[in-house]
């Protein structure tokens, strides 16, 4: 169920408002200048890409980007680094410029002092201006080799015992895939505890607050039993209840280990 309808928007003007509704209230709008696209199209490109966005905020939960395993390989590093003889060209420039700039501003300086005869003038300037015409060949000369040194380098050019750490891809996929897997656990223990809960705005929040159930293990030489303590409403008793009972009829096994894992919910 959905509304299409032409609405005014301040500073902007007539756009596109998009309206899903579930169960009798809206769910999600959706504001477009597209006057042409098809309105369900819109509405599932949108709830496609909240999945998306959605998928990668649950997995921070699982530190889709940590790393439980720091065994590492040495190798030579070669990536480029900045070069320190360009810093050092650049360093030199610097220098020369500021000495130049220094002494147009004495010769300014001189210009202005009225202590100096025209003898001692002339002399200040004369002797500032040859070293101002010195240093502009070497500042030109400064320029010239600048542009013939590279901005980086690799790092192993520069300094012969530069290593680096690269963490060994297949423990780092392993924890990858794994922790992909427990979130796809998750994901379907989310909807199939929402079919007994009926709460579609919050049953991915009850489930992970779920999975925090204190409980007790018990192994015997055929069997894995796992009771689980009460949660905290009846509601979610119930719901619970009929989820480990579906659980229950294929149980599930620890990877190598033959034995059938069954759960209860402890007698209040």
């Amino acid at each position: 169920m959905l509304t299409d309808e032409m609405v005014s928007i301040k500073d902007y003007g007539q756009c596109r408002q998009i309206t899903l509704f579930e169960r009798g209230a809206p769910v999600l709008q959706i504001l477009t200048s597209d006057t042409a696209a098809c309105a369900q199209a819109l509405i599932w490109f949108m709830r496609a890409r909240w999945r998306i966005e959605n998928l990668f905020k649950y997995l921070d939960f699982y530190g889709i980007d940590y790393l439980a395993d720091y065994t590492a390989t040495i190798n030579t590093n070669t990536r480029p680094i900045k070069n320190p003889d360009r810093i050092a060209a650049r360093k030199q420039l610097k220098t020369l410029t500021a000495q130049r700039d220094q002494l147009r501003a004495s010769i300014g300086a001189a210009h202005t002092d009225r202590s100096l005869t025209i003898a001692a003038l002339n002399h200040e300037s004369v002797t500032a201006q040859r070293k101002i015409q010195k240093l502009e060949k070497e500042i030109a000369a400064a320029e010239d080799a600048l542009k013939t040194i590279p901005a980086k380098r690799p790092a192993n050019i520069i300094d012969p015992d530069a290593k680096r750490a690269i963490h060994r891809a297949g423990r780092r996929t392993l924890q990858m895939v794994l922790r992909l897997l427990a979130h796809n656990a998750e994901h379907w223990l989310a909807h199939r505890l929402n079919a007994y809960l009926q709460d579609p705005d919050r049953y991915r929040a009850i489930t992970r607050n779920l999975l925090h159930l204190g409980g007790a293990i018990t192994y015997t030489p055929t069997t894995v039993h796992v009771e689980l303590d009460q949660p905290a409403t009846p509601r979610l008793s119930r719901a619970l209840t009929l989820l480990l009972d579906e659980i229950n009829t294929t149980p599930p096994r620890i990877p190598g280990d033959p034995r059938p894992i069954t759960y209860t919910i402890k007698t209040p």
